[in-house]
């Protein structure tokens, strides 16, 4: 390639694979997403792409740097009292020292101040409890303040990179677009297929309706624009669903997460490729900079997969790492991912199955199944994923799978102490006691109802 391209990221909240060119047997969809579909089909989708938290702010800090919650320092959300340290280097800082221009518009969920993460310009903020975090930044302000963008930018001299967040398709799914059917719903595995979680995934689906929309008139304003030949567009999300045992959990539906790329003038970026290599979001950053031919820093704990994606390469990394601390509890697990097989560790001793993010626990799904989760979450969990997709069977204690367990746990000690987890100094401590305390009291109170 030899001009640097345009670079488009356009990150959702919660959405997991919840794209119509997702539906597989293990998280099935019936979704309608004529936009996603198409640039999947003419570009790049990566199926077996995870992040390395199942939660926003820890997530996207991962993208942001190419280093674990744990190593930067965002162990929990924004709104919470978590930040990016300001010694970190984001990836709007290393595409700048390689000619770029930096720009963000809309949403935004790792520093307390946008103005740090190194951008050049920040669409306007919309204040959310004294944060400058852009809540309810969505698709609609999106649209309008991106064509301005593409008017002004369309005869650059430096190529731009440009990070477009939205709020969707985070709850409340009635904030952006209106209900698909629920008859016409596919209910993964993962949920009971009732009435109750009919009628939330029939407002969710129409909430992703809603970005798909969104994605249509971008690229219509790229191609108007004549920007479209020399821009890789980049479509990605946080983490898994906003539904129970997913968003929060270390299990598939949590941290599998769904990845695009298409760019009509480049070798790489086309063709309805499908890569199946399993990756981590963390791999984003030092992928890019692959890209342009920058050079990949020694302290990001990342991989290329432009190998990968050149045919050079089936797989860049045999295992992804994934991590939760807190969300708005403290709720600390470590696991590991290789093909076939997952473990678990969980820290702390805590008498539900599933700690359900407090949206989740306010909404009827969340109170159809609070109750079925009272029951002791086990200290280690390991699962076959080839026998067991689902992951409904905890085979800790099969002496047939003595040998796996024993390669995983030494393989998830040997990344905390390398990476220097906290964890193994004991309890991490919240950012905001008040927050902390306000939220344990809600918990308290949902769980009296």
């Amino acid at each position: 390639m030899s001009k640097k391209p345009n670079i488009i990221s356009f990150i959702t909240h919660d959405q997991g694979q919840f794209i119509g060119c997702y539906d597989t047997p293990q998280m099935p969809n019936s979704l309608h997403t004529p936009n996603l579909d198409s640039l999947a089909a003419k570009g790049v989708r990566f199926t077996n792409y995870f992040c390395t938290a199942p939660q926003c702010s820890p997530s996207r800090g991962s993208i942001q740097t190419s280093l674990y919650p744990h190593q930067n320092g965002l162990m929990g959300l924004v709104n919470r009292g978590w930040t990016l340290p300001l010694e970190n280097k984001t990836l709007a800082m290393y595409l700048k020292e390689n000619g770029y221009s930096t720009h963000l518009i809309g949403l935004q969920h790792e520093s307390q101040k946008p103005s740090a993460l190194g951008y050049d310009t920040i669409s306007e903020r919309f204040f959310h409890k004294n944060l400058e975090i852009g809540f309810m930044y969505n698709c609609k302000l999106v649209e309008d303040t991106c064509l301005k963008f593409f008017r002004e930018h369309k005869e650059d001299d430096n190529p731009f990179y440009l990070n477009i967040g939205v709020e969707e398709v985070h709850r409340p799914f009635r904030n952006w677009g209106e209900p698909a059917d629920p008859t016409s719903v596919k209910v993964p595995p993962f949920l009971p297929d009732n009435e109750i979680f009919r009628k939330e995934l029939a407002e969710y689906y129409g909430a992703i309706n809603r970005v798909d929309n969104t994605i249509g008139k971008i690229i219509r304003m790229l191609e108007e624009t004549d920007l479209k030949k020399d821009t890789l567009f980049i479509y990605t999300t946080d983490h898994g669903s906003p539904f129970p045992r997913a968003k929060g959990t270390l299990y598939d539906p949590g941290i599998k997460t769904s990845l695009i790329m298409y760019q009509p003038d480049s070798k790489i970026f086309n063709g309805g490729k499908v890569i199946d290599s399993l990756l981590s979001n963390i791999d984003y950053l030092p992928t890019l900079l692959d890209l342009i031919g920058a050079k990949i820093p020694a302290e990001i704990e990342g991989k290329s997969f432009v190998p990968i994606l050149k045919g050079e390469k089936a797989q860049v990394r045999t295992e992804i790492y994934v991590e939760k601390t807190y969300h708005d509890v403290y709720d600390p697990m470590r696991g590991i991912r290789i093909q076939n097989y997952k473990y678990i560790k969980n820290f702390e001793d805590i008498d539900t199955l599933y700690v359900m993010p407090l949206p989740m626990l306010m909404v009827p799904s969340g109170k159809f199944l609070k109750d079925k989760y009272n029951k002791p979450r086990a200290k280690e969990e390991l699962y076959d994923i080839q026998k067991d997709p689902h992951e409904r069977n905890n085979i800790i204690n099969n002496p047939e799978y003595k040998e796996i367990a024993n390669n995983l746990r030494k393989k998830l000690e040997d990344w905390m102490i390398r990476t220097k987890d906290p964890l193994l100094k004991g309890r991490v401590k919240p950012q905001s006691q008040e927050a902390y305390e306000n939220d344990l009291k809600k918990r308290k109170k949902l769980k009296n109802l």
